[in-house]
């Protein structure tokens, strides 16, 4: 299943929350990157890039932080949890604390996805 903007917003919106619009199309943004991309092992890097993005790019304000991580949460409740959704959030806030997206979840664990070409391999 896709996810929608309006899908985000009601995310956010459900934790009472007032969206921070540009945090949330960052994710909907980076949502769209990993779908067309479809690069085996770049889960992680569209996870936490789409968080790092919605901090950095949104003036790493706490509306911006806490719509990613809103949009975050619901998401992974959405896709049921388990150990793979640890480790996305793990992803998730390494990306909101602007750690470097690359460095830890590109070539280190075999994704073969080009940040500047927006491809696999």
């Amino acid at each position: 299943g896709g996810m929608s903007i309006g899908t985000l917003l009601s995310c956010v919106i459900r934790a009472r929350k007032v969206p921070n619009l540009c945090a949330a199309n960052q994710m909907l943004q980076g949502y769209l990157a990993m779908r067309g991309a479809n690069c085996r092992n770049c889960d992680k890097y569209f996870h936490c890039q789409a968080n790092y993005n919605a901090v950095a790019q949104c003036g790493r304000s706490q509306s911006a932080r806490q719509t990613a991580e809103i949009i975050s949460d619901c998401r992974e409740i959405a896709q049921g949890g388990g150990p793979d959704s640890d480790l996305d959030q793990e992803a998730n806030r390494f990306g909101r604390n602007l750690g470097n997206c690359a460095d830890r979840y590109l070539s280190r664990v075999g994704c073969a996805y080009n940040p500047s070409t927006r491809r696999c391999g």
